[in-house]
């Protein structure tokens, strides 16, 4: 790829170019016994998972390579019965191979057909995974590539007849949410530090698509924060304190020159000392102020775009619980002694809300010791202040302008039950048009009242194959993706992309 081919300055500029991953048969693999190590909260149907996300495949191709629609639909008349159509399937010979939309087995099978990027691919994961010398030389007896990407993403090694296959370590089920292994912050990219065991070989294989792909010709491009140099000095409970993880779903370029980081369940305070340290001292990021979000680490919220994320320069939609307008509101009105109780018990969970902003001055040089935090308290008092502030000051919408769309329309229980299916976790395709689970009914009437129009996907595809609409004609409407699985491996439209290329605001 050619550094104009990387560039990411919002959230809601048009979408040119993303990476994602299809479901693959390591999240087939999932037991109960595994949930909580493999960070699931059920078993998923895979076939019908994978149904689901064809469709978001078809969408993104309608957007951003309408010349590959036709292609998938003569696959699609091939079907017979429930057989899915090959050309969805990363490796197969028939896939649709978009340049637009890119998948991360595509992109590890692009490398590892060099010998020396397999060879240290191969030790590198076997490595990790504590493999024995045996089953390393397995993996290098593999000669195709596609087949063993396959199988460094799923851990499956299937017999040489093809007839029976093992585990040879654990599959990531976790991977189809590429916005967690990176985050493209203008033209650089900022790799993830997985918080957990189950998503670090994604981190792992990342590296190298950045390295030896994405970024290959611009290697001085790609930004990683690891752990100190002496932190195997510290003891078990100070390293449990003093990890350092980040993983994409926290971080969002939020504006050319501003960058948004939550710290959560999963990035941890020392990793956003190192960010910040990071990017002021690369003068070539264009990243002039950082917001930090602290946000209570519970499993609910486990990363910032579950709590809000940017549908429109004046719009934005949120989890009201987290919102200092609506709980304020809610103190002042009066209800029912149960739902009172039960409100001041959800108020508790979500309390500790914090919000940080760190500039770096104008020309001047970066200095480690310098204190970047302003103290911004006397205009952002929580994160609906937080948001109001970024659509004002970065996007010059005036105040009264701002809408914020709650998750459930913001009526209890539902915005709780929506926000869990990830009602404010969108994909933004372009400024105004975003994409979202069909299943979060309640939020679809605050997105009404605000003017928005709601569509299933399969709709907008007729209309667009009737030449009723075309994708440049959509504005102002939230897609909506079938999601009966999607939801159940906890990731909406946002988490399943990673965007590498947006037009700029």
């Amino acid at each position: 790829m050619t550094d104009n081919s990387i560039r990411v300055t919002s959230e809601i500029g048009t979408l040119k170019r993303l990476l994602i991953h299809s479901p693959d048969g390591g999240i087939g693999k999932v037991v109960p016994s595994k949930f909580k190590e493999w960070l699931y909260d059920d078993t998923v149907h895979i076939s019908q998972m994978r149904r689901e996300y064809n469709e978001y495949i078809k969408l993104l191709l309608y957007f951003l390579d309408p010349d590959k629609i036709n292609y998938i639909k003569d696959f699609e008349k091939k079907q017979t019965g429930r057989k899915q159509a090959d050309c969805f399937k990363p490796g197969h010979t028939d896939y649709f191979n978009s340049d637009k939309v890119l998948d991360t087995q595509q992109l590890l099978y692009a490398i590892l057909q060099h010998n020396d990027i397999r060879q240290r691919i191969i030790s590198a994961v076997c490595a990790w995974e504590g493999c024995s010398f045996a089953t390393e030389r397995k993996l290098e007896a593999i000669q195709d590539a596609s087949e063993l990407a396959q199988v460094l993403i799923t851990g499956v090694l299937k017999s040489p007849d093809k007839k029976s296959s093992e585990f040879i370590f654990a599959p990531v089920p976790n991977f189809i949410f590429t916005r967690d292994i990176g985050i493209v912050i203008n033209d650089h990219i900022l790799l993830s530090n997985a918080a957990t065991a189950a998503r670090e070989r994604e981190s792992l294989l990342m590296k190298f698509i950045s390295y030896y792909h994405i970024f290959k010709d611009s290697q001085e491009k790609v930004i990683e924060i690891s752990e100190s140099s002496d932190f195997f000095l510290l003891d078990e409970k100070e390293q449990r304190y003093y990890k350092t993880s980040v993983e994409g779903g926290d971080v969002m370029m939020i504006a050319s020159n501003h960058l948004l980081i939550g710290c959560s369940e999963r990035t941890t305070p020392s990793a956003i000392d190192e960010i910040v340290h990071a990017i002021f001292r690369n003068n070539k990021t264009g990243i002039e102020k950082i917001s930090v979000v602290k946000i209570p680490r519970l499993r609910a919220i486990m990363h910032i775009d579950t709590v809000f994320t940017h549908v429109k320069k004046d719009t934005w939609v949120l989890f009201g619980k987290m919102s200092e307008r609506v709980m304020e509101e809610k103190n002042k009105q009066q209800y029912s002694y149960y739902i009172d109780l039960l409100d001041k018990q959800v108020a508790a969970d979500y309390e500790g809300v914090e919000i940080l902003r760190f500039y770096k001055p104008f020309k001047e040089m970066y200095e480690p010791s310098k204190n970047y935090r302003q103290d911004i308290s006397y205009t952002i008092k929580g994160l609906e202040s937080l948001l109001r502030n970024i659509s004002t000051e970065d996007y010059d919408v005036p105040d009264d302008e701002v809408k914020i769309i709650y998750s459930g329309n913001n009526v209890f229980p539902y915005d709780e039950r929506e926000q869990w299916t990830d009602a404010c976790n969108l994909l933004a395709l372009k400024d105004g048009v975003v994409v979202g689970y069909d299943r979060n009914e309640e939020t679809f009437k605050g997105f009404e009242a605000k003017g928005y129009l709601i569509i299933h996907a399969a709709e907008l595809f007729k209309k667009f194959d009737n030449k009723e609409l075309t994708p440049a004609d959509v504005s102002n409407t939230l897609i909506l993706l079938p999601s009966a699985e999607l939801s159940r491996a906890r990731g909406g439209a946002h988490c399943m992309s990673m965007p590498l290329l947006r037009e700029k605001i």
